[in-house]
């Protein structure tokens, strides 16, 4: 810690207030720079702003006289620090700017009162609604008070209460230097994902393809934000935000905790989870897969005795093909031991099912993954079951290539090209091989259960209290999803698979559409 870090620190405080004020650091230290990286993004500026946050939340203690206000003054805190922090760095910004400009008379008071209207229409622009409508009424659109009063259904007396408050406020916010945020002009990234069954809503599933909507919810994510703050942060007038924020609220993406200051009601799945997840996760994860590929490896002359269409192919196409369909039935066999405990909610009316938000830099690399289905229908006689881990070469894909043709030359016409190069089998095939693999099932079904256990606790030190009553219920419906790739990277990283020396997509099962009496039956999609 250095010199003038301290200085701040011990600026004062009475000792009680300064204990609780260390006790909330020690164990908010991550939301705090969660909430200072959402702010700034910028890795080194956000440690930067913790430090700045942690000084002023400790040189304030003494002056918190109730402790229920406690929590929210400190939040309060971390805002003010965060705009001096801004204003600090634009003042750096311009210490930098040429000074050598025209001083011309007329074009110098031009320019201030341009600013000066600039400001008063940037002031006007942060007042919420019924301040807002009643000052362009009165002051742009010429009408009296009574007009304004039939117009809007409000009495008279509010009508003239709203212009002296406005005129307050407008001449308090005209002296103060206000910093739009960084989320103004560079847009945080963040994708909305629903998991669902029922009825389709437009109004839902397409509310996220705008981007002020999801640059809300991280606003709003850490600590209470009101719409003049988000205004301010996003750099877009209350008038817009107003109904954005009407929509969030009628989905209870957001919730209304104060008078006029919001919360974000939804996990949102972050950079520091993901890498805290992975990186303590990942040697159990590596080991455990490692055993289950090992086993499978061993009754691998029982499972080619079972699979005659495959018979012939090398041990590590087989063990590839495998993978997936064994992650597939161990993640089932989890889901199956916890179902009763994590029911899908009401999103809206006519359907129920999960809802969350990712807001990740890095989406793709050797622990992520592409497409993959359980059921993808290849024709009327065939369906594949298949992953495209990230870990894979994209030759070794099966939906990032361009492979059906010839695996389909390949399984019509075996007398002239050979057997085919990939795992093959029938549903009664596979329905044997499951049952030889029915311990490593099991192992795959600890793996998910471990993975679990890690992902809630790793999400609840890094996502914000106030969202604990539903991460649980999240980690369980977006487990599977999240981690398919994550596997697919540690049996490779384990040595457990190597990077296929083949050419051709490596993580696939082709599946016959036959039941027993071989004829061809209607199959459902299971994925």
């Amino acid at each position: 810690m250095d010199e003038s870090f301290q200085k701040k620190i011990m600026k004062g405080g009475c000792l009680i207030n300064r204990n609780k004020a260390t006790e909330f650091v020690e164990e908010n230290l991550k939301t705090i720079f969660a909430y200072s990286l959402s702010r700034l993004r910028d890795k080194s500026d956000a440690e930067d702003l913790t430090n700045d946050i942690i000084a002023a939340i400790l040189a304030s203690s003494d002056r918190i006289k109730d402790d229920n206000a406690f929590y929210g003054y400190v939040w309060k805190i971390a805002s003010n620090t965060y705009k001096n922090f801004l204003k600090k760095r634009k003042k750096q910004m311009f210490d930098e700017y040429p000074e050598n400009i025209s001083d011309n008379k007329d074009f110098t008071d031009n320019i201030v009162l341009e600013q000066e209207f600039s400001v008063l229409r940037r002031e006007i622009a942060l007042l919420s609604k019924e301040y807002r409508e009643c000052t362009v009424a009165y002051y742009y659109d010429g009408l009296s008070c009574s007009q304004i009063s039939n117009e809007y259904g409000i009495s008279l007396e509010m009508v003239k209460y709203y212009l002296f408050k406005t005129r307050k406020i407008l001449k308090e916010g005209i002296c103060m230097e206000r910093q739009f945020g960084e989320k103004s002009f560079r847009p945080a990234p963040f994708e909305f994902i629903t998991i669902f069954s029922g009825s389709y809503n437009k109004e839902y599933r397409s509310l996220f393809s705008r981007k002020l909507p999801g640059q809300i919810l991280l606003s709003a994510y850490y600590a209470p934000i009101s719409a003049r703050e988000l205004s301010t942060e996003l750099g877009v007038g209350t008038v817009y935000l107003e109904d954005e924020i009407l929509i969030l609220k009628k989905y209870d993406f957001i919730t209304e905790v104060q008078k006029g200051k919001y919360l974000t009601n939804l996990v949102v799945f972050t950079d520091d989870y993901t890498e805290k997840f992975r990186k303590e996760s990942y040697s159990t994860t590596c080991s455990m897969i490692f055993d289950i590929i090992k086993r499978t490896k061993s009754q691998l002359s029982k499972i080619k005795k079972i699979c005659k269409s495959s018979e012939n192919i090398s041990d590590e196409q087989f063990l590839w093909g495998l993978l997936f369909p064994l992650m597939l039935t161990g993640n089932k066999a989890f889901e199956n031991s916890k179902n009763t405990d994590y029911e899908k909610k009401s999103l809206y009316d006519g359907a129920v099912g999960i809802s969350y938000g990712v807001s990740e830099t890095d989406t793709q690399n050797e622990f992520t993954n592409g497409s993959f289905a359980g059921y993808s229908k290849f024709d009327d006689n065939y369906y594949v079951t298949a992953a495209d881990f990230d870990v894979l070469p994209v030759k070794n894909r099966y939906f990032d290539g361009n492979y059906k043709e010839s695996i389909k030359h390949k399984l019509y016409n075996p007398q002239k090209v050979g057997n085919a190069d990939f795992l093959v089998a029938t549903e009664e095939e596979k329905t044997k091989i499951f049952s030889v693999l029915q311990k490593e099932i099991d192992l795959m079904k600890e793996l998910y259960n471990y993975l679990f256990e890690k992902s809630c606790e790793t999400i609840s030190m890094i996502a914000p209290k106030h969202t604990e009553n539903i991460q649980k219920s999240i980690i369980y419906g977006t487990l599977f999803f999240r981690t398919v790739g994550f596997i697919g990277g540690c049996a490779v990283k384990s040595g457990a698979l190597d990077l296929p020396t083949f050419e051709g997509p490596a993580a696939v099962c082709i599946t016959k559409n036959f039941d027993k009496s071989n004829e061809i039956v209607n199959q459902s999609v299971l994925v």
